[in-house]
């Protein structure tokens, strides 16, 4: 089960990874793209993973603001 699922948009990876990290390191459950294994279907892997955690962090930027996945999540 996942415990955190992070939304934020590509060009902010590396910004959100620390983020990622820290709270993996804290023993959460964290969800993130990284995590979509490649060939799979981005939307059905997102809904799922969504369906499931219990807390979502929606990274702000002048990126993501403009992604209209993060804003769909």
């Amino acid at each position: 089960m996942t415990d955190v699922f992070i939304s934020y948009g590509r060009q902010d990876r590396e910004r959100v990874r620390p983020m990622a990290e820290a709270l993996e390191e804290a023993g959460l459950d964290v969800w993130w793209d990284p995590d979509i294994p490649p060939g799979s279907d981005f939307r059905a892997e997102t809904g799922r993973a969504l369906k499931e955690a219990t807390a979502v962090i929606v990274v702000w930027s002048q990126h993501s603001v403009t992604r209209h996945f993060v804003l769909d999540e």
